[in-house]
């Protein structure tokens, strides 16, 4: 009887540990990837895409005050340099030559080249860089999380280190979706810790875009100034 028993507990103990092994598989650890390995599909995904239309909702945590904004907007990207980012309140638009940013509470449009917003530190021109570059590996360090879900998807969890302490966005979280390869979510945290999160639906690749997204008729009467 003694012997039957420790017989049955071998076997259930055997059970657990297959069990347990079985989970790990599941995870993005067991089969080998890591943060690096992540970022590596996403640029690869990114590099064979030619243009990119979405839904997003943002959300912008203000820490000082305390206070949390959120908005919807639509976007669309075409390779090599042309984006669009527009909400209720802002359009934001380039053709790879001149940008606009149109600002119906100010009624107000800036004109600039594109080389002035290259160089732009804003959330929105970090998410098309990461669009259009796949990712930011020289500029910040992966390391992976785990496997989360995000508005029912499967995604990788990535947080992203700046290699430079001095860096104006010190930390970004990507959610990868782990069937398609796409961004998911993206978070940006600030030296302030000001946090701003967009969350991407409705993602279309590859799809025709319009010759006209990718620019800007001022309306009537809004105020236009030329920067370039």
């Amino acid at each position: 009887m003694l012997f039957h028993i420790v017989e049955v507990a071998m076997k259930v103990a055997q059970t657990t540990v297959l069990l347990a092994a079985g989970t790990l598989l599941l995870s993005g650890q067991a089969w080998g990837i890591d943060g690096s390995e992540v970022i590596r599909r996403l640029q690869e995904r990114f590099a064979d895409m030619k243009s990119l239309s979405a839904r997003f909702e943002r959300k912008h945590y203000w820490k000082l005050a305390d206070q949390t904004r959120e908005t919807r907007g639509r976007l669309y990207v075409q390779k090599p340099d042309r984006f669009r980012f527009e909400t209720p309140v802002q359009t934001v638009v380039t053709d790879g030559k001149t940008a606009w940013n149109y600002s119906s509470v100010n009624e107000q449009v800036l004109m600039s080249s594109y080389k002035t917003v290259r160089d732009d530190r804003s959330y929105e021109k970090l998410l098309f860089d990461l669009i259009l570059l796949g990712g930011y590996s020289d500029r910040f360090v992966p390391r992976y999380v785990g496997e989360v879900r995000v508005d029912r998807k499967t995604c990788h969890l990535v947080e992203l280190i700046a290699r430079q302490e001095e860096s104006h966005i010190p930390y970004i979280r990507l959610w990868v979706d782990r069937k398609v390869w796409l961004v998911r979510q993206v978070e940006y945290r600030n030296i302030n810790d000001d946090v701003t999160t967009h969350m991407l639906s409705d993602l279309k690749v590859d799809k025709n875009i319009r010759e006209e997204t990718f620019t800007f008729q001022p309306p009537e009467g809004v105020e236009v100034v030329d920067l370039r």
